[in-house]
């Protein structure tokens, strides 16, 4: 069973960044069980000979964690095993090694493509699997894949699609002044009060896409700006997130925030981070059979995950995954060891001939 594998991934440190002796790991498992690793970084991309009748199913997990504290490391209380990461999302990389050593002793009635990647938890540009989308060397293996499963923590649940993200700058300019004397400038933080009292009376934006309902929501979540207390600012900056539905794509989102910027009279509008959506997957022929076969729940995924990567490279992709999305980011976080059990046996029946 996998119990074993992720304990090892737990004694493992993989802070964002600090990915290398994971990935050591799991390449030398990998090539142990005589497969092809390509390595980016630390980035693994692994699998056999491709067998053209059969579809290509891809799993996939990322190496890193978050930082954080965990008083119980390695340990199983209640049935709870506890370690950095062992919900996010190593609970699921356990369960891809050992489903990649399980099919390195029989047939798979896929071909497998197993995806170990570094720097999912930071900024969407240094994520891991970006250069693989844009090297032609690993390209070619990733158009090959019909269908993913992304292991990240869903409790065992299918949540498909992914709402995308955009981080915006609204910028409001003004005139730096003497705080006593405030008529001789131009308060930009004062300017920027219509951006917030829009933003304070959104409500949440339904919009369902094949029988599955998003949220579209819009916040104001940092400020910034230049001065100090008693001087007028000259500039005020809002940070707008704006979590936008599948059925937009990223240019229909950033025009909505063009529209917005007219709107409440912000000087200019900066987009700092452009995360596409992914639709919901749900006439995808093998995800269609595993959700039938075993009557697994499905959910809308109402965030942003790695899914959308794939989606928007023409491959389909859902969250599936033995962790629990209330322990990921948490002190003390677990997983628990029945959930990873039944994810091997669920992932593993299915794969099988």
């Amino acid at each position: 069973m996998p119990v074993e594998l992720l304990q090892k991934l737990i004694s493992i440190p993989s802070v964002y960044g600090n990915e290398k002796e994971i990935a050591d790991f799991c390449e030398n498992f990998l090539k142990a069980k005589n497969y092809t690793v390509k390595r980016n970084s630390n980035t693994l991309l692994s699998y056999k000979e491709f067998d053209p009748s059969k579809r290509t199913v891809a799993l996939v997990g990322h190496l890193d964690t978050v930082p954080g504290e965990n008083d119980h490391t390695g340990k199983v209380i209640e049935g709870k095993l506890f370690g950095l990461g062992a919900s996010d999302m190593k609970a699921g990389d356990a369960v891809i090694l050992k489903l990649a050593e399980e099919f390195s002793l029989k047939e798979s009635r896929f071909n497998l493509v197993y995806l170990l990647y570094e720097k999912e938890e930071g900024p969407y540009l240094e994520n891991g699997l970006r250069p693989l989308f844009e090297s032609e060397k690993f390209n070619r293996i990733l158009k090959k894949i019909d269908f993913a499963f992304v292991l990240e923590p869903t409790d065992n649940v299918v949540q498909v699609g992914c709402l995308g993200v955009i981080h915006s700058w609204f910028v409001f300019k003004g005139k730096r002044a003497h705080s006593a004397r405030p008529w001789e400038g131009e308060n930009a933080i004062h300017k920027g009060w219509k951006l917030l009292k829009k933003l304070s009376e959104m409500k949440p934006k339904a919009h369902t896409e094949n029988g599955l309902t998003y949220y579209e929501v819009m916040n104001a979540t940092m400020t910034d700006y230049t001065g100090g207390r008693n001087i007028i600012p000259e500039e005020f900056r809002v940070n707008v997130n704006y979590r936008f539905s599948p059925t937009k794509n990223l240019e229909e989102a950033k025009e909505e925030l063009k529209a917005l910027k007219k709107e409440v009279q912000a000087d200019e509008v900066v987009f700092t981070d452009l995360s596409p959506a992914a639709r919901p997957c749900l006439d995808n022929p093998v995800l269609s059979e595993f959700v039938k076969r075993y009557s697994i729940k499905v959910e809308p995924k109402q965030a942003w995950t790695d899914v959308a990567q794939f989606s928007t490279n023409g491959i389909d992709a859902v969250n599936f995954g033995p962790g629990q999305p209330h322990q990921a980011h948490q002190r003390n976080e677990y997983v628990e060891v029945e959930k990873v059990k039944e994810c091997y046996r669920l992932l593993r029946d299915f794969m099988s001939e």
